[in-house]
């Protein structure tokens, strides 16, 4: 029995189709041959992600391999990538002991930081206060992130800052790493601590569970007992007044201070469109 015309141009048409996509697919692939040559799929498949960071696409288009970084290092130059996607974070590479090594910062979460810079700004012995903090840090994470492995350090304050940075440090040796992926696999065992400060879990003790874990380790931090901020009354930029962390935009105003709506038009006269943290003044001396 004959086809019908109509079924064989479906045919040919869907053949016209296929083909066409074959050669898109043949097209693309030597596109991404010639682009990426020589860097591994699972990079190319990140610089080609829409979702990528582009701290993250500069950094791998630099260094698409730990070889390539590990070169770079030994060239002179610097190597490292700041992010904040998930969690306030750096990865670097550098020289130890004249040995390469990738070396990861997980910095404690804002609530965290808080309390920490709490506690610092109200010791009269910052260097004294500094160490307590750095045998405090481990204390702020849960009982069932390991730290094997892991350094508690202290960074200076950057550039244009007053206060320093902590966080978490951990250091893979770069010897036998070729891929990022290898280094993604050594890292692996460090996925719990990654997970406890970053944004979605944040299961690191942060403000006023901080500050109690603090002052147990002789560090001054304070907290509001209405809204449970860390907070200080020591802040360059509000001095002798009771002020969190969040940014100057405020002021010393406690984010649960009462505005309700009003009930009636008279409550206009007792409005009130801020107030201040409640501080027990004796929760200043004896940490």
């Amino acid at each position: 029995m004959r086809k019908s015309g109509r079924v064989a141009k479906k045919k040919n048409a869907s053949s016209r189709e296929k083909r066409a996509g074959r050669q898109r697919a043949a097209t693309e692939s030597r596109r991404r041959a010639q682009e990426y040559e020589g860097v591994p799929e699972e990079i190319v498949e990140l610089l080609e992600s829409p979702y990528t960071l582009p701290e993250w696409e500069r950094f791998y288009r630099a260094f698409p391999t730990v070889t390539a970084a590990v070169e770079a290092v030994l060239r002179g130059e610097t190597v490292e990538v700041y992010s904040s996607e998930h969690e306030l974070y750096q990865l670097r590479v550098i020289l130890v002991d004249g040995e390469p090594v990738v070396e990861t910062l997980l910095y404690v979460p804002y609530g965290t930081r808080d309390a920490l810079w709490s506690g610092l700004l109200h010791s009269d012995d910052q260097d004294d206060a500094l160490k307590r903090i750095t045998g405090a840090l481990p204390d702020l994470l849960p009982d069932d992130v390991p730290l094997d492995g892991v350094d508690c350090v202290v960074e200076a304050a950057p550039s244009g800052a007053r206060l320093p940075r902590f966080a978490y440090r951990y250091r893979i040796p770069a010897s036998g790493l070729e891929r990022w992926k290898d280094q993604w696999e050594e890292a692996s065992r460090f996925t719990s601590l990654q997970e406890a400060v970053s944004w979605s879990d944040t299961r690191a003790a942060g403000h006023a569970d901080a500050v109690e874990i603090l002052r147990r380790h002789g560090i001054p931090a304070v907290s509001c007992d209405a809204c449970g901020h860390a907070v200080t009354n020591r802040h360059p930029a509000w001095p002798g007044l009771w002020v969190d962390f969040m940014g100057d935009d405020f002021g010393p105003v406690c984010p649960e201070w009462d505005d309700s709506a009003l009930q009636t038009e008279n409550e206009l006269d007792s409005l009130a469109i801020g107030g201040p943290h409640q501080v027990d003044e004796a929760a200043l001396t004896g940490a």
